[in-house]
């Protein structure tokens, strides 16, 4: 009697933690295949896709930084295609109008004096003749665009931003302030030349649209076009004649503004 008494025991106790895991284990596995209904959802829903499968069409101005002695001032274009919202194709371009002196541009012809001691030094107007001038530049750009996002002005006013990087080919047209002056050539014996015509390159910067809607917005575009020069036409290496070889690869900073028109007109909105 004993024995059977301490049999059933035990046996009361198995069942008791038996049923005590099932009652732990049972909600685990119940929960653990019931599907969370935001499961594969999108991290942000109904989200403005301002820029996937379109086109941007842009007008506006532009201007040389940074430059020795002539600042260019441009109006100019740009095309784009936005292939997702983070990738894009771009061309753009720009004619200059304006040709603006810069303040070291006065200093140094301020400074010239003839002198039969100093040979090598020119007079004012050999100086300017050989001056190089930037007329137009054209560039096309892969544009990646990491950072987009909504920002308000004073609790009232919100728009669209994003910022972006590009990389690309970029073309410099040039010419010197007179047309007069020898052509740059591998076998030059004077003292000026002029550097002319297309100049390939590099081109890279840093862009951002803010949106007014969802059709219109400003875009600016910080680039650097690097490209084979030389601003002064004068000899740089050291040979004592201005030649094709005088011509190093330089950067030409740029600075462009465009009002832009975004294809169709209306956004996508996701999920």
């Amino acid at each position: 009697m004993k024995t059977t008494s301490s049999n059933k025991a035990r046996f009361a106790i198995f069942l008791a933690g038996a049923a005590a895991v099932l009652v732990t284990a049972l909600p685990q596995v119940a929960h653990a295949q019931r599907r969370s209904p935001l499961a594969d959802a999108p991290a942000i829903r109904k989200r403005l896709e301002l820029r996937e499968t379109r086109f941007e069409l842009g007008v506006g101005f532009g201007s040389t930084l940074g430059q020795d002695y002539f600042h260019s001032m441009m109006v100019g274009g740009k095309l784009a295609f936005h292939m997702t919202d983070w990738f894009s194709l771009a061309v753009v371009g720009g004619f200059g109008v304006v040709q603006m002196e810069t303040a070291y541009h006065e200093r140094l012809t301020g400074s010239l004096v003839p002198d039969p001691n100093v040979p090598r030094e020119p007079s004012i107007n050999e100086a300017n003749d050989s001056m190089e001038r930037i007329k137009w530049m054209a560039a096309a750009q892969l544009e990646f665009t990491p950072f987009t996002g909504k920002y308000s002005l004073f609790g009232k006013i919100f728009a669209h931003y994003d910022f972006y990087a590009f990389v690309g080919p970029g073309l410099l047209g040039v010419e010197p302030t007179n047309s007069a002056v020898p052509a740059c050539s591998d076998t030059g014996t004077s003292r000026s030349c002029g550097l002319s015509g297309a100049k390939f390159g590099g081109n890279v910067g840093l862009g951002l649209h803010t949106f007014f809607n969802q059709f219109v917005a400003l875009n600016v575009e910080l680039r650097d076009v690097v490209a084979k020069l030389n601003p002064s036409g004068r000899d740089t290496n050291g040979d004592s004649f201005a030649r094709l070889d005088d011509a190093t690869w330089q950067s030409t900073y740029m600075l462009s503004g465009n009002i832009t028109l975004f294809f169709p007109t209306m956004a996508a909105i996701s999920q």
